[in-house]
């Protein structure tokens, strides 16, 4: 009876379905993580139970933006003294984290016996849990980086006007292609200071892309340069609403089933008065 539980179990979880994002970068610096944690957040707000993994194992950062102290992390899993349930943290309605832990180097170079079995287990938690997982990725072409992206539904690129990120976003789409012989690309430009800007960017990318690759990028659009984020992310608050507003239209090029974005009362008197 048990094994006829169990089996009935797995073919609802593979009728489900999960969605899996991979958030990357050419280099850090660019905002990766900041778009991660609000990618989740938007999506969970429009109904979709998500869960964030950060992928930058030993390295992970995700819960320090948050203001999160996970008790328990990927590190403790490992060695068997919590169950993985146990390691998720929950962020708002709809959206949970787990953390791979900080400066814990023995998640750096898993035997690979030990790194299945983590992704079988977190494969099982996450298709019987979530619809979409979002993992926040090293930045860089680091093995981690191309695995979990090469992995991915949707991998979705982030980079920035500033001319070395620029190549280090080509570097990983020529890598990622050319290696691990991935073809759609989505590119998400941040920090600029209008649409067409971003659109140059993307362009930039595009056509070197087209020369030199056979990778198909997307235009996911671009994120506005906000100073006030600088001090939100000090005081461990990622969110703002024009990071919203101008990721949600990013998000709706993407086969989500994301609402578009709503505007307050507040922001169309605002908006209405200014005019």
């Amino acid at each position: 009876m048990e094994a006829q539980a169990l089996h009935l179990m797995r073919v609802e979880g593979k009728e489900r379905k999960t969605g899996y994002i991979a958030v990357a970068s050419g280099k850090g610096g660019v905002g990766k993580t900041l778009i991660t944690i609000n990618m989740g957040r938007i999506i969970g707000r429009n109904g979709k139970r998500v869960l964030i993994v950060d992928g930058d194992l030993g390295l992970s950062n995700v819960h320090i933006m948050l203001g999160i102290t996970p008790a328990k992390n990927l590190y403790h899993f490992f060695m068997g003294e919590v169950s993985l349930e146990e390691v998720v943290v929950p962020v708002e309605e709809n959206l949970d984290f787990i953390s791979s832990g900080s400066g814990v180097r023995e998640l750096v170079n898993l035997p690979p016996a030990q790194l299945r079995n983590l992704i079988y287990k977190l494969q099982e938690y996450a298709e019987k849990n979530y619809e979409w997982v979002i993992f926040d990725t090293p930045p860089g072409i680091h093995s981690d980086t191309t695995a979990l992206v090469s992995s991915s539904h949707i991998p979705v690129i982030i980079t920035t006007p500033e001319p070395t990120a620029i190549a280090d976003a080509y570097g990983l789409i020529k890598v990622l292609n050319q290696e691990e012989k991935v073809k759609e690309f989505y590119v998400l430009v941040n920090k600029v200071s209008s649409d067409e800007e971003s659109l140059r960017v993307y362009e930039s990318i595009r056509v070197v892309c087209e020369k030199f690759t056979s990778a198909e990028t997307k235009y996911l659009g671009g994120i506005r340069y906000n100073p006030k984020m600088i001090r939100n992310i000090v005081n461990q608050n990622p969110f703002s609403e024009d990071l919203t507003k101008d990721l949600t239209k990013a998000l709706l090029r993407l086969p989500l089933d994301i609402k578009p974005y709503a505007p307050s009362f507040w922001e169309r008197l605002l908006s209405k008065l200014r005019r």
